[in-house]
């Protein structure tokens, strides 16, 4: 009996690293953590267990830490080109590379008013993340954002939706809206600022996300899509995965307590989940 080998890859998970940036009078703090993935001729050492063109993973995560150190990160697309571009450049079989990156962001710590120079608080659960695939002939690049929580109190409803004999759900024109933003849209100029573009895209779908009656999550999505592609010109397609946390009300008539819709339980499990890529429409 033969078996043949179909794609394969390998590389290294979950490199994380922290560098700091020390100014005269500021000091700045990247974290990061790095995922790596080559594709080639390796099928020698799958076959025959021939190890002579396997580059170790462990070259690869002091690959990250080296480069980090010659060359700073700046941001984490230039940082991911960067990468994966060295592993082609070093590596003649090596036929692509893919680096996923996800930075967590601090936030400085501000007292009496003014930012403190090397203090710095958690942004929470949010990370700003990227992911570059660079072969021999091309190179694709998608930056995005993911773990942004929001939620507001008032201002979303759900009403007239399709209802069968297993529908409980009660209509509503007032309910707390809660879910995690992830979004990633393709970066077609590779030069441009991306850091950039991403402030203005988050800021765009918090205001949506604030200011807009929600009617439901999905026109929620599609609002903020618009919104996106307003505030930067650079992105013609973003993708959105939106959970519904829900906030569930207690039914106070068993206790004999009447209810003022102010006291819910929160939970994520079960929850709705929905995702959908936007396209801009012609310009």
């Amino acid at each position: 009996m033969t078996a043949q080998l179909g794609e394969q890859s390998y590389g290294k998970s979950r490199v994380r690293v922290s560098r700091i940036t020390r100014g005269a009078d500021r000091q700045e703090i990247q974290e990061l953590t790095v995922d790596l993935s080559l594709d080639g001729d390796f099928s020698a050492a799958y076959t025959h267990g021939d190890n002579s063109a396997v580059i170790p993973t462990d070259t690869m995560k002091n690959t990250v830490y080296a480069l980090a150190q010659q060359h700073g990160i700046g941001s984490i697309e230039t940082f991911a080109g960067r990468l994966a571009k060295h592993f082609l450049d070093r590596f003649s079989h090596v036929g692509s590379a893919v680096v996923h990156i996800e930075e967590r962001p601090w936030s400085r710590i501000v007292i009496d008013g003014n930012e403190h120079p090397h203090s710095f608080v958690s942004a929470g659960s949010e990370v700003w993340c990227c992911e570059t695939r660079i072969t021999r002939n091309e190179t694709h690049l998608q930056s995005g954002l993911k773990g942004l929580q929001v939620l507001k109190t008032t201002g979303s409803g759900f009403s007239k939706f399709l209802k069968d004999g297993f529908t409980t759900l009660k209509e509503t024109d007032d309910r707390i809206f809660a879910t995690t933003i992830e979004g990633e849209w393709p970066c077609v100029n590779l030069a441009a600022d991306w850091p950039a573009a991403r402030r203005a895209i988050r800021a765009a779908l918090l205001k949506v996300f604030a200011e807009n009656f929600s009617s439901s999550v999905q026109a929620t999505l599609y609002q903020m899509a618009t919104a996106a592609f307003s505030s930067c010109p650079l992105i013609d397609e973003i993708s959105f995965t939106m959970p519904h946390q829900h906030h569930l009300p207690i039914n106070f008539g068993p206790l004999g307590l009447a209810g003022d819709n102010s006291i819910f339980v929160p939970t994520d499990e079960p929850h709705g989940l929905i995702r959908a890529t936007v396209k801009r429409g012609e310009r």
